[in-house]
């Protein structure tokens, strides 16, 4: 027999073979957005970018890379999804854009062009690419210089492959979207990966096991720059911080072990690309922005992370024990798609004092089935609220009670459902697809899988 060897290219091609009827089409909604976008900037887009993919630490890099070359002009950053608001998902400077800009470029440029595209054409058009096209659009306007965009699922059929970039950024491949992007790690690798462009940068910090072959594999095929951002500069990057921000804010970012990764690989993509940077200046900058759903505290005892996968909500149980101490912590928990609330949450429980179980209306795990999931690993009773701001309160009457605080994480429909403070747009969100009355076809992604909707 002859000696098995890992073959990246090949294996992506056996996957496109067997699965040519599903993933054609999406390759085909890349190429029709290329076109679009070719026709709309036929000299091209004025702003660079960064394409950024991985597991975690995909947003957090965007955002940090967006401070990072605001040094050096107008920069902006596509993340997603948003917590609360639409306006989040696209920023420039470090703040969202207006409502104003958005209505403006939605119904001069991308609306028209939607409606001026036949029925086939607009299959192709989704969420994902509006999203896109109303960023391109207000970053022309706003003449932003450089651009960091976050990938919505997976890498390598995103929508942000119809565009030129700069630089590629893999923060990590983990465990998420396994129905999606393959059970294997190294299925996810190849997918994430798949961001790499010929002769272009690409910045990760994978560092080992079949993830980094299959990484360093299709990068080589796809002819791209590999560049690894190993341990070394990762802790070069601490001593920085110290030196740049001698007296750390109590609420910043970069406490987070893994914040500290995300703004070295943040660090090391504007250095490459910008050799000129100040790096204390960024690293001064990163230091102290902020990030909605990122371990955000929206009042004295009330917490706010968006952990929604198993190396998130590790993450996190981190950051909890690092910034809370001994204060008696209650969480609040709700969960989308067809996952097991153990799985994702368990180690948060040990930390917990309380816990209340909640749902989404959006593709949620009902409350008390996620109760029982979570009840043998607890020794208090689970508690089951169906309304997500119901539960909030009920979990903040425990804490007082404890002297504690609440920590409220998982599905980022559950928090906006609990905590939006705009009660029109959080209408709007919770209804979301209301205009699709059959059941099967209740979102416009319907012929995609379940996790490209909405990002």
């Amino acid at each position: 027999m002859p000696k098995t060897t890992f073959d990246a290219p090949y294996l992506n091609m056996l996957d496109q073979v067997n699965h040519a009827r599903h993933l054609a089409p999406l390759q085909a909604r890349i190429n029709h957005l290329r076109g679009i976008v070719q026709t709309l900037w036929p000299k091209g887009h004025p702003t660079k970018f960064v394409h950024v993919a991985g597991t975690n630490g995909k947003g957090s890099v965007s955002k940090f890379l967006e401070a990072g070359f605001g040094l050096f002009g107008h920069a902006g950053a596509v993340t997603g999804p948003h917590l609360f608001d639409y306006r989040e998902r696209i920023s420039i400077n470090g703040k969202a854009v207006t409502k104003a800009e958005l209505v403006s470029a939605w119904e001069d440029v991308v609306w028209p062009l939607l409606v001026d595209q036949t029925e086939e054409q607009q299959k192709k058009l989704g969420y994902p690419e509006i999203n896109l096209l109303l960023a391109l659009v207000i970053f022309d306007r706003r003449a932003v210089q450089w651009a960091a965009l976050e990938t919505g699922c997976g890498g390598r059929y995103d929508c942000r492959m119809a565009l030129d970039v700069e630089a590629c950024v893999l923060t990590n491949v983990g465990d998420d979207h396994r129905k999606t992007l393959g059970e294997e790690v190294w299925q996810r690798a190849i997918e994430k990966a798949g961001i790499a462009r010929k002769g272009v940068p690409f910045l990760t910090t994978v560092a080992e096991g079949e993830a980094l072959t299959a990484v360093e594999q299709t990068v080589k095929h796809q002819k791209g720059e590999m560049h690894l951002v190993g341990q070394t500069k990762l802790k070069a990057f601490d001593a920085e911080l110290a030196a740049a921000v001698p007296n750390l804010m109590e609420d910043s970012l970069l406490h987070a072990k893994h914040q500290r990764e995300n703004a070295a690989l943040a660090l090391a993509t504007v250095t490459r690309l910008k050799p000129q940077v100040d790096r204390a200046k960024m690293v001064q900058r990163i230091a102290t922005m902020g990030y909605g759903g990122r371990f955000h505290k929206m009042a004295d005892d009330l917490y706010v992370d968006v952990a929604h996968n198993p190396n998130k909500i590790e993450a996190l149980a981190n950051e909890i024990q690092q910034r809370l101490g001994d204060k008696p912590i209650v969480l609040v928990l709700g969960l989308s798609g067809s996952r097991t609330g153990a799985d994702v949450f368990k180690p948060l429980l040990p930390l917990s004092k309380g816990v209340v179980a909640t749902s989404p209306t959006y593709k949620g795990v009902p409350a008390s089935l996620l109760a029982a999931s979570l009840q043998p690993h607890v020794a208090e009773t689970v508690l089951t609220e169906d309304n997500p701001s119901h539960a909030v309160l009920r979990a903040r009457d425990m804490a007082q009670q404890l002297g504690g605080v609440v920590v409220v994480t998982g599905s980022m429909y559950m928090i906006d459902q609990a905590l939006n403070p705009d009660p029109y747009v959080r209408y709007m969100n919770t209804h979301y697809g209301w205009r699709f009355p059959e059941k099967g076809d209740s979102t416009p992604f319907a012929h995609l899988p379940a996790s490209f909707a909405q990002l």
